[in-house]
Parts: C-alpha cells; sequence; structure tokens
C-alpha cells in the first residue's frame, strides 16, 4: 500500500497524548510530571519542545514500561511534526513495553502503521482490537479501515481474518454508513461460502441490509444456494428490500440529524430505492465556499452524490457547477476530493459533453497529480472517450495508450475506452476475463444486468450501455456470463 495520509490531520490529535499519560500505570510523581508536562506541550500544540523533553526522559530511563510510555507519546508529537516514519517507529517501541496495550495506545498503532505504508500491520492490529476491546474498533477511521482492506484484499487470509473480526464485533462506526458496513459483510459472506461453510455465511447474509448487496449475491453463481432467500428479501420489484434499508438509513439519520455520514447514508438509501428526488434534497448541503472546505473526508462524498443525482435529474450544468464547486476547495489532506475531481470529469464525459470533460481532464491531471496509477486510468479513459467523440481519433488513440499498455491496472476505465473506440474484440476479452475473476466477477455480473442496461431516454452513460447490450448479446460473452451467474428474475429486479 502506498504511504497513506488520509485525515492525517484529523487522525493523530491532541488530546489524545493528554489521555495516554492518564491510561499509564502509577509511576513515581517526578517520572509522571515530566510526561505530564511533555503531554501538555503536545496539547498546546507545541510538538518540537515536547519531544526534547521527552528525547532526553528517553536517555534517562532503562525501565521497559517507562520507557513505552515516553515512546508513545513521542509518537504523537512526531506525528504533530508529519514526520511519519519516526512516529510510526515510536509507537511500535512502546506497543512492545507494554504489556497491557490500552485502546489509545492501538488505536495510535493502527494508524501509523496504515499511515506509513504497513497494511499488514494495520490488518493484524483490527484483529488484536477485536479480541481485546471489539466496541474500541468504532473508534478507528472508517476511511483509514477501509483503504487497509483494499490494500490486502490480495492477501486471502489476512483479509477473511479482518473481515471476520469486524462483522463478529458488529463494527457500527458513527462515519462508515450502511453500504459500507454491508460491503465488509458481502466480502465475509463471499469467503465463507468458498470456504463451503455456508451455514455460517447465512447469519451474515440475514444482517445485509443495502439491496444493491442482495442483487450481486443474487446474481452470482456462487452463491447460488442462497439465490431463494435473496428473492424473498428483494421482495417484488426489490420494494421490500428497499423499504428495510431507507427504514434503517431513515432511523439513523433522526438518531443523528447535524451528521453529515448519517445524511449520505440516507440519501444513498433513497437513491437506490429509485426515490431520487427525495435524495436529491437530503443531500443538498455545504453550499458556499466556506461549507464546502469544512467539510471531511468522508463528508466530501455526500455533495458528490448530490452532484450526481443532478444530472440524474437532466441538471447538467448545476451538476457541473456542483462538482466545479467542491473541487475548487483545498484538498487538506482530503483525498476523497482527489477522487471527486476525477468523477467530474467522468460525469462529464457520461452525459456527452466531450469538451466540458477534457476540460475537467486537465483540470484532473493538475490538481490530482498525485492520484493514484488506478486513478490516473479513469482520466486517460476519460481523455479517449471525448477525443473520439469530436472526431480526433488519432488523438483518441494516443490517449488511450496507457490503458492499452497495462490493461488490467484498471479494467473498468479500459473496457469503457475499449467502446469508445469500438474495439469490440477488446471489450469482450476484458468481460471475459473479469466473469473468470473471483474479485471481479459480481461487479461485472451487476454491470451487465438488464435494468442497468436498458436503452432508456435521458440516461447517463447511454453509449456505455448501447455497448454493454452489444457486448452481452455476443455468443462467447454470453457464454461466460451464463456460466458466472444469471440475470436477477425480472419480478424482483428493481426499476431503474
Amino acid at each position: 500500500m502506498k504511504k497513506c495520509r488520509i485525515g492525517l490531520a484529523r487522525a493523530l490529535v491532541a488530546p489524545l497524548a493528554l489521555l495516554l499519560v492518564a491510561a499509564a500505570p502509577i509511576d513515581p510523581p517526578s517520572f509522571q510530571h515530566q510526561l505530564g508536562a511533555a503531554a501538555s506541550l503536545v496539547d498546546e500544540n507545541h510538538p518540537a519542545q515536547a519531544l526534547a523533553m521527552l528525547d532526553a526522559m528517553l536517555a534517562a530511563s532503562e525501565l521497559p514500561i517507562e520507557r513505552g510510555q515516553i515512546e508513545g507519546l513521542r509518537s504523537f508529537a512526531l506525528a504533530r511534526l508529519n514526520r511519519i516514519a519516526d512516529a510510526h517507529k515510536a509507537i511500535e517501541a512502546s506497543f512492545e513495553n507494554s504489556p497491557a496495550p490500552s485502546m489509545l495506545l492501538l488505536r495510535q498503532l493502527f494508524l501509523l502503521r496504515a499511515f506509513d505504508g504497513d497494511p499488514n500491520g494495520a490488518a493484524d492490529t483490527i484483529a488484536l482490537i477485536a479480541a481485546s476491546d471489539p466496541k474500541g474498533l468504532n473508534q478507528l477511521p472508517a476511511e483509514v479501515v477501509t483503504d487497509v482492506m483494499r490494500a490486502i484484499r490480495k492477501d486471502e487470509r489476512r483479509a477473511f481474518d479482518v473481515d471476520y473480526s469486524l462483522v463478529m464485533a458488529g463494527w457500527q462506526p458513527a462515519d462508515a454508513t450502511l453500504a459500507d458496513i454491508d460491503w465488509i459483510r458481502l466480502r465475509l459472506i463471499a469467503a465463507l461460502v468458498k470456504r463451503d461453510r455456508l451455514d455460517d455465511a447465512r447469519p451474515v447474509f440475514d444482517q445485509l441490509l443495502n439491496p444493491v448487496m442482495l442483487v450481486r449475491i443474487g446474481i452470482d453463481r456462487r452463491f447460488a444456494a442462497l439465490w431463494p432467500a435473496v428473492e424473498k428479501r428483494l421482495g417484488p420489484g426489490a420494494d421490500t428490500a428497499d423499504a428495510a434499508y431507507v427504514a434503517a438509513a431513515k432511523a439513523r439519520f433522526d438518531a443523528a440529524p447535524k451528521s453529515l455520514i448519517a445524511r449520505l447514508c440516507y440519501a444513498e438509501a433513497l437513491n437506490v430505492a429509485s426515490r431520487e428526488a427525495e435524495a436529491l434534497a437530503v443531500a443538498d448541503v455545504a453550499k458556499t465556499p466556506q461549507e464546502l472546505a469544512l467539510l471531511s473526508d468522508r463528508e466530501v462524498w455526500l455533495v458528490n452524490l448530490h452532484a450526481a443525482l443532478l444530472g440524474d435529474a437532466g441538471r447538467i450544468d448545476a451538476a457541473l457547477a456542483r462538482y466545479a464547486a467542491l473541487n475548487a476547495t483545498p484538498v487538506n489532506g482530503r483525498s476523497a476530493i482527489i477522487g471527486t475531481i476525477i468523477n467530474q470529469a467522468l460525469f462529464a464525459q457520461s452525459v456527452d459533453r466531450p469538451r466540458d470533460a477534457l476540460a475537467a481532464a486537465d483540470f484532473a491531471e493538475t490538481t490530482a497529480a498525485n492520484s493514484s496509477p488506478f486513478g490516473q486510468m479513469y482520466i486517460a479513459q476519460v481523455r479517449t472517450c471525448a477525443l473520439n467523440r469530436l472526431g480526433r481519433g488519432a488523438d483518441a488513440i494516443a490517449a488511450a495508450a496507457p490503458l492499452i499498455a497495462r490493461p488490467q491496472e484498471n479494467d473498468e476505465a479500459y473496457l469503457a475506452a475499449m467502446i469508445c473506440l469500438g474495439r469490440m474484440d477488446a471489450a469482450a476479452a476484458t468481460i471475459k476475463r473479469r466473469l473468470g475473476d473471483a474479485d471481479a466477477r459480481t461487479e461485472m455480473l451487476f454491470e451487465l444486468q438488464p435494468f442497468l442496461i436498458a436503452d432508456r431516454p435521458a440516461v447517463r452513460d447511454a453509449r456505455q450501455r448501447a455497448g454493454f447490450r452489444t457486448l452481452k448479446a455476443r455468443a462467447d460473452v454470453k457464454a461466460a456470463y451464463r456460466k458466472a451467474g444469471r440475470d436477477l428474475p425480472a419480478a424482483v429486479a428493481p426499476p431503474r
């Protein structure tokens, strides 16, 4: 995993340092007094002074428990100075010298392992917290937890351990939506079914609320034993599942009406239930540049959803303006802004505004220059499709060069670009490969569902949908599709 900086300033903040001292065992007054004084300096944002004091204490101390307390506090001071590698080293030393580490220490250990590019260590910390203090998992920033999970997805054993730990502990952080939590459940269900542990998977399946997750299980042949239960849970036109999902999201929102994450959860549920007008009203917040700049990394996605809903309502100019206003605000450690900058370009392409798409791609290349290779492939996709739409075929092929060179860097972007270029054999090969990939199969099956790719007026991604319909009708793609899954029965398919 690349070294992570998601929400760093927000995650590693005082008075955590002072709490660390409060949680420490009783020591000689002189030592405790010095440690408290150093903690106060960290709390008052004087980390360099605190570090000088702590370094002197460390040099004078030989007791492992004392050194563990000093190193723990040093980690906070070093993090304040943005010396992440040194802060990581300090918290590891603190952990090694703490026979009964507090939740505060474990939280700091998790964050610094994640921020310093050690997703395996961060994942192991999740399992340790789940075993020692399950409720403490809710103190971990959900965005960092999910980033760690994505980073370890190829490590099957470790990913299973983390998913199992979170679900069994009833992970319900305030900064995660119901969709985030159901994503973890779906991963665990897939892992349990793969291990022939269907009986263990059923209770997890029973906890799923998001109809989109239910549909994913209902179309993938690996979960065929659960299909009857899926169809019962969905109900006619998915109305039963939609109602349950909206009710749960609304209850969460009613309990915390000032929480933008609870609001995001509610708006997402309304959108899934095809109640777009209501979702649009719920998502309409943070209208001034000042309000947009104050949004946290997770809260940014509420405005992203609002812009997309404006597009679905046919208000294309308003949607583009909403994206532009959000993306004009400072990044300030909010990695989500990088995502919404790329989404602005993707949106413009999806509504057949090629010149707006190219302008947004230019903006993304300069403003989101540090985005991941995965994100950069989306920018290449936008350029390819927009240039081709403008009749600049040679330029479009040149723009697609990074995608063609590394198609598996971002399957979705590559597939979209091939459809735009009319290279249907290459597109078909990608679909078949994704259908044969255990990690990508369910998403590919979902993208090819009839209720998503049907021809309808005034719908985003009209050209992409048409391409999918053509590809799905090919004999080779049809065979691969039927081997991997099925169309959701029309009786329970949600209207879109």
